[in-house]
């Protein structure tokens, strides 16, 4: 392996006083286009374009600053939170059926285009909440690639179940989200440190490389994510690093500004100690290398796998 593509991102949300006070999300309209700006800005100083997941509501209000910003080399992408979109919805992606999936898709793709003037072919949804019907609801719906993934993750309260979930890019798989498949959608998963599972108040996740965190060991994450993925050897090797649009990055020192720079800082770094490169990329790039692969088979194995609980159970 002598490269690592290197693929950063940012969930666009809408401002909180458009949703609800407890929301993620900017204050409002202005700050969220100096913040978007200020991120694109540091990611470039290090040769990184910027992957753009937008709420569709940000897509019309936004559309002028988004479509500079993809004249420059960063990737659009489509962002949506069910409840957060329409209040006739209670949850969020995964708590939808496979219809109202395909119909509030429809409905802000159409957002999209009325602010693009073409339809979204890539993909994140809010909080990475799914059920089984997601990939191909975005396969069929003409979606190319996403990042929906949060392999590890455990939140049942937001539909958000990723426990042992492909950790590397990949296709998605039609009726189960846990598995690679066949589909002509690539999935970029969130990459996380594998080297311990954390559990708190009833959820579980592993450590990711957002900026967000405080008191985050970043140097030591990243030297265990570029020797995960080394021992793992990816067809498709990848770092994908995610924020929000909620955070002032245009304030050299606040403390997720300072942690951005380290963040990027130590992968860089880590890839330079483990002799491979950091390749800036963007999603639609990754999209690419996935789909351009022949598709893998893989034959049912009705013994593989099992479990024997008891060691009387166990075949003579």
């Amino acid at each position: 392996m002598k490269e690592i593509d290197i693929v950063v991102t940012m969930d666009c949300e809408r401002p909180v006083s458009d949703t609800h006070p407890s929301a993620s999300g900017p204050p409002n309209l202005e700050k969220a286009a100096l913040w978007t700006q200020a991120y694109a800005d540091i990611a470039g100083r290090y040769g990184f374009p910027v992957t753009f997941f937008v709420h569709p509501e940000v897509a019309v209000a936004q559309a002028g600053l988004f479509q500079e910003l993809e004249a420059k080399g960063h990737c659009l992408g489509l962002h949506i939170h069910a409840w957060r979109f329409d209040d006739r919805y209670t949850c969020e992606f995964g708590g939808l059926s496979e219809n109202e999936a395909r119909a509030m898709l429809g409905e802000a793709s159409a957002l999209w285009q009325q602010a693009f003037g073409v339809r979204p072919r890539y993909f994140r949804q809010g909080t990475l909440s799914a059920n089984d019907s997601l990939f191909r609801v975005l396969s069929d719906l003409g979606f190319r690639g996403g990042s929906v993934s949060l392999p590890g993750r455990v939140f049942p309260d937001k539909h958000a179940v990723w426990a042992g979930a492909p950790l590397d890019p990949h296709r998605g798989n039609a009726t189960f989200r846990l598995l690679p498949g066949y589909l002509d959608f690539a999935n970029m998963p969130i990459t996380v440190d594998t080297a311990q599972l954390n559990t708190r108040d009833g959820r579980q996740f592993y450590w990711d490389l957002r900026p967000d965190f405080d008191g985050l060991d970043y140097r030591a994450h990243a030297r265990n994510v570029v020797a995960q993925i080394q021992a793992r050897a990816p067809a498709v090797p990848c770092i994908n690093m995610l924020t929000h649009n909620d955070y002032d990055f245009a304030d050299s020192e606040s403390r997720v500004a300072k942690n951005f720079v380290a963040v990027l800082d130590a992968i860089t770094d880590a890839c330079r100690d483990a002799g491979v490169t950091a390749v800036g990329a963007t999603l639609a790039d990754i999209t690419e290398k996935v789909l351009a692969r022949p598709v893998e088979s893989a034959e049912f194995d009705p013994t593989g796998g099992r479990v024997f609980l008891d060691l009387d159970d166990r075949p003579g």
